[in-house]
């Protein structure tokens, strides 16, 4: 399921309980649509979750904290209806609207426009100049560390949202320009990345940091799985008219596709389309780009014809295409079969792709009773008290990509106290217990700014509770302290 944009309309507002029951009885019709449409078994939102408030409100903030309660109270229920309550298979990106302008401002001053080259200025990359058109003042951001401030309200209720999730794969920062989530045992890779970069009260313009993309395809090349669908998530459209300026750009997308993504999914537009887009090295690959309406919004907020918008897309587990269903409310309130003009006005559109090839060396994959074999004398060998002939038996095989051999090398090399490959082997934690794994080697390598900034890390995501990092705070202080 992808939704989008969550902002309610101050003059038509719809509450949670009529969004919930919408959906809920939209679900029940789903199979018998022609042609039927599946469950959904994970939800991307692609930011906008609240309306926010403009500089200078009478309510901020605490008018800013309802409207993120109300948002989370709503995921959280939605993922209870559709997820059996795991919120760890709910993706979620922050839009334009998610950005506290107050917060914002508070990062910039009144700067001197003499002797300016004012376009020049303005289009530096990272530029920390912005124009007010509103008092024609040019203001300079003074503090990149305020700046980045204005994502408080979202970064906290993010951390609330995903705090104990089941099957969080991956952790999460809220603060970070991108996060990875796992689906499919890991061979279904989600990229969510932050497009709202240089966004605040002054700048609509929508940006993906390059070192982000960049960040994140570093990180699916380190995973014990060659993922076999690679999706990115952002918030802004990649393309508008000469009056706007609120949209990415296209070139963004090109780099993705070079990354071996097969699909983008944003939101902003309030409009559900597909398109499909090109790079050309040394023969042409691409990915679709899809973009859902508005599933809040009402009257001036969405575009001339179109109503609150959902979509569904389904991947066929055979080939590398989908098929994406839109679903639009009627005016009895009712969801049912949307449009896409793209699709010649059908309700659903099957969207192909060709990504650019990884780059990593893989070898041939384990079949599944391979993995199991091995899984089985990995287990006896750690049984009978031989870590470094499971070790040995995990290197001989050509490619591992189960999940739980990753684990069971893990316990190996613990075992074994081969502390520097079992830092390598973790990387970056995905569980409570790697994350004591490799705080515990770094302690045994006196690796202690390294046990520090994991920690600090860890910190951030909802990977861990507070007693646990506590603990292991505590734990790293006590080793360092008797170190020799």
């Amino acid at each position: 399921m992808h939704i989008s944009d969550l902002h309610r309309c101050d003059q038509n507002p719809v509450t949670n309980e009529e969004l919930l029951s919408s959906l809920l009885a939209d679900a029940a019709r789903l199979r018998t649509e022609s042609p039927p449409i599946s469950q959904p078994s994970a939800i991307v939102v692609s930011g906008d979750l609240v309306r926010g408030l403009p500089l200078g409100d009478q309510g901020y903030p605490q008018a800013l904290a309802a409207q993120y309660d109300q948002a989370q109270d709503f995921l959280t229920r939605l993922a209870a209806e559709f997820l059996a309550g795991d919120n760890g298979k709910v993706v979620i990106v922050p839009g334009n609207h998610d950005i506290d302008w107050n917060l914002g401002r508070t990062a910039m001053e009144p700067a001197s426009t003499k002797g300016q080259d004012m376009p020049t200025l303005l289009a530096m990359p990272r530029t920390p100049y912005r124009w007010s058109w509103q008092d024609l003042r040019l203001y300079r951001i003074t503090s990149e560390e305020e700046y980045c401030h204005r994502f408080r309200f979202f970064c906290e209720m993010y951390t609330r949202f995903y705090s104990g999730a089941m099957t969080l794969a991956l952790p999460v920062d809220p603060w970070r320009p991108w996060n990875l989530f796992s689906f499919d045992d890991g061979r279904i890779i989600i990229c969510a990345f932050n497009s709202c970069s240089r966004n605040d009260c002054y700048s609509r313009i929508g940006l993906i940091a390059p070192d982000a993309i960049a960040q994140g395809h570093l990180q699916v090349l380190a995973m014990p799985i060659e993922p076999s669908i690679r999706l990115a998530i952002w918030h802004h459209d990649i393309e508008g008219s000469p009056s706007r300026n609120d949209y990415m750009d296209s070139d963004t997308v090109k780099v993705m596709i070079d990354r071996g993504y097969c699909m983008g999914l944003h939101g902003h537009r309030h409009r559900s389309e597909a398109a499909p887009y090109s790079i050309f090295t040394s023969e042409e690959f691409s990915m679709p780009v899809i973009s859902a309406g508005s599933l809040c919004s009402s009257g001036v907020d969405l575009p001339s014809g179109v109503r609150r918008q959902y979509n569904i897309i389904e991947f066929d587990d055979a080939a590398p295409r989908a098929r994406v269903h839109v679903r639009e409310m009627q005016r009895i309130g009712a969801f049912g079969r949307g449009r896409l003009d793209s699709a010649g006005g059908r309700s659903y559109a099957d969207v192909e792709w060709k990504p650019v090839p990884s780059g990593r060396s893989m070898g041939t994959p384990l079949t599944r009773r391979e993995e199991l074999a091995l899984a089985e004398e990995v287990e006896r060998l750690l049984a009978s008290g031989d870590p470094h002939g499971a070790i040995a038996a995990v290197d001989r095989s050509p490619v591992v990509t189960s999940p739980y051999l990753r684990r069971l090398l893990i316990n190996s090399l613990d075992r074994a106290e081969q502390w520097p490959r079992l830092i390598t082997v973790v990387g970056e934690p995905h569980t409570t217990e790697e994350v004591t794994l490799l705080v515990k080697a770094m302690i045994k390598l006196r690796q202690w700014p390294q046990a520090e900034e994991q920690l600090t890390a860890t910190g951030r995501s909802a990977l861990c509770d507070a007693t646990t990092l506590r603990t292991l705070r505590q734990w790293v202080t006590a080793e360092r302290a008797i170190a020799p």
